[in-house]
């Protein structure tokens, strides 16, 4: 395993959703960042192509949870956790047990953590693979809520929709950068509204400028992210911003 990819070379930051309504945190996204300066995007490429994108992905799932869950005293009502992960490292034999470890260490993870699966584009035909739909299902069965991110980046993103039936929706940051200078991009925006409503929590992401906040609040979505709404940053300064 290179030093890149060595548990202490890592520490996350949080970044919080926000329920547009009332202000109130839906959960927090947890992002990887090196002591080295690294780019995350240069981290994980590294990592695929030295073998060690499995062993990553995991050492930073690991790391945000025991940060964030850190805190005996959360509850059920503590906001969600959002953790990045790759179809591969679904379909990896081990994910599983792994899963069952770090529940094991920290019971209070148990129904607040969401699988956000990364749209990469070297992993889109594992997509059609029908073993990642029963992982899927054996997941949400266990507890864990799926997010699929990027929404509406490709057309294939559409489809996976109706495919895998997600908790939550994220759709793509470019329909939420300047929202409010655009009709077209409101009109997919509310379609978006109106096919969630009553099954998937829809996260309009990209959300930068006051105008464009204000045009999603008016078009109904519930849950926003975006720099205005807060910026990446440590789990106590995340959490005071609150």
């Amino acid at each position: 395993m290179t030093d890149s990819i060595q548990p202490t070379a890592h520490y996350s930051v949080f970044q919080p959703l926000v329920e547009l309504t009332n202000g109130k945190c839906f959960g927090y996204e947890a992002l990887l960042r090196c002591s080295s300066g690294a780019s995350p995007e240069r981290l994980f490429q590294t990592a695929r192509q030295s073998g060690y994108l499995y062993d990553l992905d995991t050492i930073a799932m690991r790391g945000a949870v025991s940060s964030y869950f850190a805190d005996a005293s959360k509850t059920q009502h503590t906001p969600y956790l959002f953790l990045n992960v790759f179809p591969s490292t679904l379909l990896h034999p081990g994910f599983c047990a792994f899963l069952a470890d770090m529940a094991d260490a920290h019971p209070a993870c148990y129904q607040r953590i969401v699988l956000e699966i990364n749209e990469a584009t070297e992993e889109e035909k594992m997509w059609d693979i029908r073993l990642l739909g029963q992982k899927i299902r054996d997941l949400r069965a266990y507890g864990y809520l799926i997010a699929l991110d990027d929404v509406g980046s490709g057309a294939a993103s559409l489809r996976k929709i109706v495919d895998y039936e997600p908790d939550i929706v994220k759709l793509d940051r470019y329909f939420g950068n300047q929202l409010a200078l655009s009709p077209s991009k409101q009109k997919i925006v509310s379609l978006f509204v109106d096919f969630c409503l009553g099954h998937s929590h829809l996260v309009l992401e990209g959300l930068e400028e006051p105008d464009d906040l204000a045009v999603a609040t008016a078009l109904g979505v519930p849950i926003g992210q975006g720099f205005l709404l807060g910026r990446p940053s440590s789990l106590n300064q995340a959490v005071y911003s609150r």
